[in-house]
Order: C-alpha cells, then structure tokens, then sequence
C-alpha cells in the first residue's frame, strides 16, 4: 500500500514537472517582448508607478479595492522590483499561468472522485490521465496567448489563481464530511478571504459562489439533503430568483452605464446589441477558436446583432440550449453539464450583463476555456477506449502529438507579438474592416520610424472614420514633423472639436501659431490649454514666450515663467529662466 501511494506521488509530481517545463518551453520566446497596447498607457507612462512603494501598502488597496486595486499593486510590485524592464512583468504572469494550469489538473482530478468515477471502474491512472491532459491542453493552447503575453490579461490570470484556489479549498471540504462545523466556518471565511482578493483583481471571482453552488448541487445525489430542500421550497426560490432577475433586468435596460465596463457610455455598441450579439459570440468565435485554434486575433471584426429575431440571435440560442439539454436528456451526464456550466458562468459577466467596449475578445475566456477543455479530454478518453480500443502506448503518440501541435501553434501565435508593428499587422490583415487596428499599424509605423506609412494609414482611418480623434490629432503631430504646418492647423483644430476637453490638441495649435509669428492667436489657445490642465509647466513657459517677447506683456510674461518653474523646478531650461526672471526684476 506504502509502495503504491508512493509511486501514484511519483506520477503526480511528474505530471506537475511536464506542465511547468512545457509552459517554460511554449512561452520562452515571448518574454523579451515590449510592452504592448493598453500596457504602455498603463505601465510606463503611468506617473503614478514612478513611485511603486506607495502603491504597495494595504491603505492603497483598500482605497482602490473596486478599481483593481490587487492588479495594480503586482504591476507596481513589478515596478519596485525590476523596473519598466518587460521580462520581469511577463516572467511573473507566466508563472501564474503554470500554476494555474497545476491548479487547474488537481481540480479536474477531484471532480472525476466527486462524481463518482472512481466508483464506476474508472481508476486513478486514467482519472489522473485525463485531469493532466486537459491542464496541458489549457497550459499551451494558442488561445491563451493573449492572457500570458499582453500584460494587462494579467487581471485574467492573476483573478484565476484566487478563483482556482478558492474553488480547490471548497473541493477539499467535501472530502472531509466528518468535518465539524468549526471546520466548516473555517473554510468559508478562507474561501471568502481568497475571493475577496480576486475580486480586487478582477471581478469575474464574483462567479465562484455559483460556480461552488453547481458543483455541489450536480454532485449530490437526488436524494441529498440539498435537493430535498430544493424540491420542498422549489416554488419559494423561483419566486425570489424571478423578481431578483426583474429587478436586475429592469436596472439594466433603464440605466444604460449601469454594470458598465471600462469604456465610455459613447463608444458602446449598447446594451441591447451588445447582449443580442453575444450568443453568437460564444458560440460562432470562443467555441470555434477553442476548438480549431486558428486565425486568431487581438480585435476580432465581430457581427453586432440587432434583432431578437435575427438568425444570428437564434442560431447560437439553440447551440446553448442543445448543449445543455444534450448533457442531461440525451447523455444524462451531470458531470458534462456541470462544466458546460462552469463555461458559461465564468464568461457570463462580459458576455451578458457587463457591457464592454469589445464585443469579444480572446482572454475573456482564459478561465472559463477549462471546462471546455476537460469536456475534450473526458470526450477523446472516452472515444479512444470505447470505439477505437487504442492500446496506452499509442494512446501516449496521440497524446504527445496533439500537444506537440497546439505547443508550435502557441508558440508561432506567440511571434505575432514580438512587437508592435507585427500585432496590427497580424490584426489588420484579419480584421481589414475596423477602425481601431488601422490606427494602432498607422501608430506602430510611426514610432518605428516610417513617417509615410504612418500618414498613409491614419489617412485610411480617417476614410473609415473621419470624427475620430486619435488619427486626426496624431495626423497633425507627423504634419507638424514634416513642416507642413496648414495640414498640422487643418487636422489639430478638426481634433479640437471632436475633442474639446483635451489640452495637448491646443497647446500643439499654440505652438504652430507661434511659429508662424501669429502670436494672438498663439496666446489664446495656449490659455486654453492652461485652463484645461493648470499644472502645464511647457505651456506656462510659451506663454511667457509670447508674453515678454512678442505681445509686449512683461509683466504677464514673467509671471507666466515663474509659474513655469514652479510647477517644473527641473526643466532643461531652468537656469536660464530663473536668469531672466532675476534679470527683469532688478530692473
């Protein structure tokens, strides 16, 4: 018995030694990337990281508990460690992937006991078998690219850890029945502490008390205690449950920045559209790139459905419903049907009644994926010894294989992000129609250098967009560039009334008058930038420019110097304004 406990330990902590060198492996190749996208907006050009310790103190967290406040506490912790050094950032998201994926094969292997597999003649080499095989196909499946290698998926991977540890600790309880009830309060208050910190970091956590409520309820047989409560209050809880969901659907369709994501009411497709369109998201993008991991993309051209009577809508309605009715009619199976559950309700918060900017995107299914993946796993084993009667030794060629294929896949989808210039490229190519890779290739060109590809793309974006904001403005500043500054006037002033609240569009407008010496015109639109952000310290300085030297104004002008230097003492050229402004006072 000894010997035998011994070696199924030596199994395990092999199979946990293949996960952790072949996440090493798929993704060694990515981590000298640069960062990338929202992370350069989010990390170094962040002001708040040029101090990391301050962030990383629990008054910190408290106070931005519901802004991500745990997320932000990592990257800063990254920050204090290494820097704005990428490798370090994608090391540690790497690593909790890998964890993850460990996480992730102990809880698919207590699911098959809970479900009584191991009573049906399953043994523990094929239940263990069949949990490594799905943590490996969801450790280096391509479509987790998204969530290990742009760093602000970090929230998905960081928030899946607390929500696989809370999950595994209530797993762990059910398999202590004669626990007492000191036990028992003891867990919970662990499990509600786990997925409290989770939900600083992302609040998909806030779905692991359904998720643990399913799970229960679909492992407990008919006769359990829980079901007889059920069927007694049936009525009971279906009436709170519906006027629960009207309230919810009330607020939802009333208040349209009610549960709204982190974009602007504006740029919204609605809530409406955006909850019609995703049946179809799921189904027709996140099952069919699960499945046939292929042509996948940072910004999918996603079709918005506008009808509940569109077959657009109907279609994927029906998927859902056969997927579900197939698991507990025809296959009479609650194991499929619980993790079909864990699918849709860890993915329910961004496809349902959170409205976000992206229709879809890749790494909203980072966690939610492993129920498909253990449903894969549980279906190939079946398949394999059922009706092809395939011996292990062919079975392990099978197995090495498929993960030899999804690893070069992975691997190969990682390049695509080795840069900027070749991720919209990528992006572009397959998603020719919308706006917002056309302007990230045309962003990307130009911080490589390529000033002509640069105004030939934004120049693209204007024809699919010309009231947006980012193109004209950015447009103007490679106008400004080259010197053809009627073009720069023509683009920043279209910018200034698309957006009339942001400074630097009329400080760069200040800054062309003032080099074709209309110096009225310079002045009021440099006061207004001033007035829209006050702590301007370059704009202070061209003020005082204009002021002392062209408008005849000294007295302005040097106040507008002094408040220059005080709001930057360091500038370069402090020295020389503190000179002038010693020299006019001793005058």
């Amino acid at each position: 018995m000894i010997a035998s406990r011994s070696k199924f330990s030596q199994t395990v902590f092999g199979y946990c030694l293949f996960i952790s060198i072949l996440g090493i492996l798929v993704f060694a190749n990515h981590l000298n990337n640069p960062f990338q996208f929202d992370s350069v907006p989010y990390i170094t050009n962040n002001a708040n990281l040029k101090n990391p310790e301050s962030l990383l103190t629990a008054d910190f967290w408290k106070n931005q508990f519901m802004a991500r406040g745990l997320l932000r506490m990592s990257v800063a912790f990254n920050v204090y460690l290494d820097g704005f050094r990428p490798f370090g950032y994608h090391v540690l998201s790497l690593a909790f992937h890998i964890l993850n994926s460990l996480l992730l094969f102990f809880v698919l292997a207590k699911s098959f006991r809970r479900f009584g597999f191991n009573t049906k003649g399953w043994g523990k080499k094929r239940i263990q078998n069949i949990a490594f095989f799905a943590a490996v196909l969801f450790l280096c499946h391509p479509i987790q690219t998204e969530s290990v290698i742009y760093i602000m998926s970090r929230s998905e991977v960081l928030a899946s850890t607390f929500y696989l540890v809370g999950f595994l600790m209530f797993q762990q309880l059910l398999e202590r029945p004669s626990a007492s009830p000191v036990h028992y309060i003891l867990y919970f208050l662990v499990i509600m502490v786990i997925a409290l910190l989770g939900f600083s970091v992302k609040q998909i956590v806030a779905t692991l008390p359904a998720t643990i409520l399913i799970y229960y309820l679909s492992s407990c047989s008919d006769h359990s205690p829980a079901w007889q409560f059920i069927r007694k209050w049936k009525w009971l809880i279906m009436g709170v449950v519906s006027v629960l969901g009207g309230l919810l659907s009330y607020k939802l369709f009333t208040d349209e920045s009610f549960l709204i994501g982190p974009s602007r009411t504006d740029e919204m497709v609605g809530r409406v559209k955006y909850m019609l369109s995703q049946p179809g998201v799921i189904v027709f993008y996140y099952l069919k790139k699960l499945l046939f991991p292929m042509n996948l993309n940072i910004d999918p051209d996603v079709e918005i459905v506008t009808s509940l009577l569109s077959w657009s809508f109907i279609t994927p309605v029906l998927c859902i419903v056969c997927l579900f009715a197939g698991s507990l009619l025809i296959f009479k199976n609650r194991f499929i049907f619980f993790f079909l559950c864990w699918f849709f309700i860890i993915l329910s918060p961004s496809s349902s009644i959170v409205t976000l900017h992206d229709l879809a995107a890749e790494h909203r299914i980072y966690l939610a994926s492993a129920g498909i993946f253990i449903l894969l796993a549980y279906g190939a084993s079946i398949v394999t010894r059922n009706y092809l009667a395939i011996s292990s030794q062919q079975g392990a060629v099978l197995f090495y294989l498929f993960v030899g294929i999804m690893s070069v896949l992975t691997i190969e989808r990682n390049t695509t992000w080795r840069s900027e210039l070749s991720l919209w490229k990528d992006t572009y190519q397959k998603s020719p129609h919308k706006l917002r890779p056309l302007i990230n290739l045309a962003r990307a060109h130009s911080l490589k250098g390529d000033k002509e590809k640069a105004i030939k793309y934004y120049r693209q974006a204007l024809v699919k967009g010309p009231w947006d904001f980012v193109s004209n403005y950015n447009l103007g500043d490679l106008y400004l560039e080259k010197g053809l500054l009627d073009d720069a006037i023509n683009h920043f002033l279209k910018a200034s009334r698309i957006e009339p609240e942001i400074p630097e569009t009329f400080a760069k407008l200040g800054e062309i008058y003032l080099m074709q010496n209309k110096f009225k015109l310079a002045d009021s639109y440099f006061r207004h930038a001033v007035e829209l952000n006050p702590r301007s310290a370059a704009v202070f300085k061209n003020l005082g420019i204009v002021n002392l030297y062209h408008l005849n104004n000294p007295k302005q002008g040097l106040a507008y110097f002094s408040r220059s230097l005080n709001l930057d003492p360091t500038q370069p050229e402090a020295d020389k304004i503190r000179k002038l402004i010693q020299q006019f006072s001793t005058q």
